[in-house]
């Protein structure tokens, strides 16, 4: 086997760079193995520096890229709850569906300027921010809740303008800083002052591009299996350079109708990719072996400590939920990060 070259080392921790290769000289020839190998990645934050899903997000709500009405959108925030990060959820759902009401016909009639100019629209985006991210830590909502209303958000548009629309939200990406953008409104008591800090900006890392190129030239095929919308990351990433088939990447789905618009309900007969859904992606779609799998979250967890992978690759992220378990674990390739950077550092440990 060809050994990688100094510009594969790039920074990686060297003895994560020493264990892969270790690990592909170990392998017979690709026709004389038994079984076709793979090699699993997550996308957001695992080959990418900051979330795809989360800024399709941002820049759909602040740019007011919707196509649901008021009543499919008073539908995906359920009724039931008592409080989110101590405010009353009645209050702060009505809050919310009365802004985006208020807003829904000149957002309608594409007058985009003129809604956002509009005195609901700071309360607005501000509002269904702190929600998404208050919801994602809030045991009635959770994770599986959010990744699934952000897909669904997408309800309206055909694929095909999404794809569009998905290419002009990574140019933007790739052109701002790595850095925060924050969001406040002064709401009626009791729901007061709200503000909440989104990240801007993403970045391949150099590295996991590289990787992916030597793990195919080596007869390992290669997936990512993704919590953001499947169609995004299938646009995305082979922009960024990443050599990836669309039909080698899967995502959060939705249902899509007859003329490819997508609907607000969950795609029938498929998991939601978080956690163990990926997994069962994993053993339903990809017909290979896992020899390599890489995640950076909690999401990731389930897909990590399969039994078969020679190689278990985690970012570090200095995460405090249960993938921080396997930070210390002998068989975790743990790999640093320079978080104002956004790329590797060649340590197990990440630093801002």
């Amino acid at each position: 086997m060809t050994e990688m070259t100094q510009a594969h080392q790039g920074n990686w921790l060297p003895g994560n760079y020493a264990r892969i290769q270790a690990a592909l000289a170990a392998l017979p020839p690709p026709a004389e193995r038994d079984l076709a190998l793979a090699a699993v990645f997550d996308f957001d934050n695992t080959c990418v520096f900051r979330d795809i899903g989360q800024a399709l997000f941002r820049v759909q709500m602040l740019e007011l890229r919707y196509r649901i009405c008021p009543d499919t959108l008073a539908a995906l925030i359920p009724e039931d709850g008592a409080v989110l990060a101590g405010r009353p959820w009645p209050l702060l759902r009505e809050a919310l569906l009365s802004c985006y009401r208020g807003l829904w016909p000149l957002i309608q009639a594409g007058r985009y300027a003129e809604a956002k100019a509009a005195p609901a629209y700071g309360p607005f985006v501000a509002l269904l921010a702190w929600l998404v991210s208050n919801a994602r830590k809030a045991p009635q909502l959770g994770p599986r809740y959010v990744l699934s209303l952000l897909a669904k958000l997408q309800a309206g548009h055909r694929l095909d303008e999404l794809r569009a629309f998905g290419l002009q939200v990574l140019r933007q990406l790739v052109a701002e800083p790595l850095a925060t953008l924050s969001l406040e409104a002064c709401l009626p008591e009791p729901l007061g002052h709200i503000s909440v800090t989104l990240p801007t900006g993403l970045r391949p890392f150099a590295e996991m591009l590289d990787l992916m190129g030597f793990l195919q030239a080596h007869g390992l095929q290669c997936h990512v299996v993704s919590a953001s919308s499947e169609w995004l990351v299938q646009t995305v990433a082979p922009v960024l350079g990443f050599p990836l088939r669309a039909e080698g990447i899967f995502g959060v789905r939705t249902a899509i109708d007859a003329n490819g618009m997508l609907l607000p309900e969950n795609a029938a007969d498929y998991p939601l990719t978080f956690r163990d859904g990926k997994n069962v992606v994993i053993d339903r779609f990809i017909r290979a072996r896992p020899w390599l799998v890489a995640g950076d979250a909690d999401t990731d967890y389930d897909m990590l400590t399969r039994p078969e992978p020679a190689i278990r690759l985690l970012i570090n992220r200095r995460q405090s939920g249960l993938i921080a378990s396997l930070y210390p674990r002998p068989d975790i390739l743990l790999q640093g990060i320079d978080q104002s950077a956004g790329c590797f550092r060649p340590s197990s440990e990440t630093v801002d």
